[in-house]
């Protein structure tokens, strides 16, 4: 009974998930185009390393990106709690305006409970595909604007012996060779981790704010809203 209240509902109102997730959506969106540029970032900094190893050169890390990306996250994070914000006023919205046809269906013995797992499945059903689209595209389009990571071919002056003939301009030709990094390119991962944490996080922030809206059923719901005025 619970699905099929809710399947009428989504039937006669197809696109209130679409008004209602938008910017639940839009912060997921952002947060799976972050993640793709983290995967980015990450493995040009791997092709960097691997081309100071070339030369004989140890690199060190650079965290500047990653930890750019970490305020990112964070920025996705506080969007995704304002957006369920925006939900649950959503929820109880629709909670307050169909309290005539809820006090219906509970007059005519439908348990409130019932009516409970209704608006939950009217809520998590149109999420559940939304939040995978969403992450799909956000990833679609970071790597299609950033590409795969590369680093371009060049020529380096190596030397081969210790730090006191090196910079001797008398010894440092004789101990001193060219190397020629070639250059590469690497396909980003695809940031599972992030992907799923972002949608496992996006879909309880849904399941939050329906929990606290469903609060309101009740209160909202007595049987003398049908009273005739």
């Amino acid at each position: 009974p619970a699905a099929l209240l809710a399947a009428s509902r989504l039937m006669a109102d197809p696109w209130a998930g679409s008004r209602t997730f938008a910017a639940l959506l839009a912060a997921v969106t952002f947060g799976a185009g972050a993640a793709a540029l983290r995967a980015h970032f990450v493995a040009q900094d791997e092709l960097r390393r691997e081309a100071s190893r070339r030369v004989g050169v140890e690199a060190g890390d650079n965290p500047f990106y990653l930890a750019t990306m970490t305020l990112v996250d964070l920025a996705v994070t506080v969007a995704v709690v304002i957006a369920a914000a925006g939900l649950l006023v959503a929820v109880v919205e629709g909670i307050v305006a169909r309290r005539r046809a809820y006090a219906a269906l509970v007059a005519t013995g439908v348990p409130r409970g019932t009516l409970a797992r209704s608006i939950a499945w009217q809520s998590v059903l149109p999420a559940v595909p939304a939040i995978l689209l969403a992450l799909a595209v956000g990833t679609l389009v970071a790597r299609g604007l950033f590409g795969d990571a590369t680093s371009g071919s060049y020529t380096s002056l190596v030397c081969d012996a210790g730090e006191r003939l090196c910079s001797d301009p008398a010894t440092r030709e004789r101990y001193s060779r060219i190397v020629e990094v070639p250059a590469t390119h690497r396909v980003p991962d695809v940031p599972l981790e992030h992907l799923a944490l972002l949608g496992a996080g996006a879909l309880a922030a849904v399941l939050v704010t329906v929990a606290v809206g469903l609060l309101f059923l009740r209160s909202s719901i007595p049987v003398e809203e049908l009273r005739a005025t």
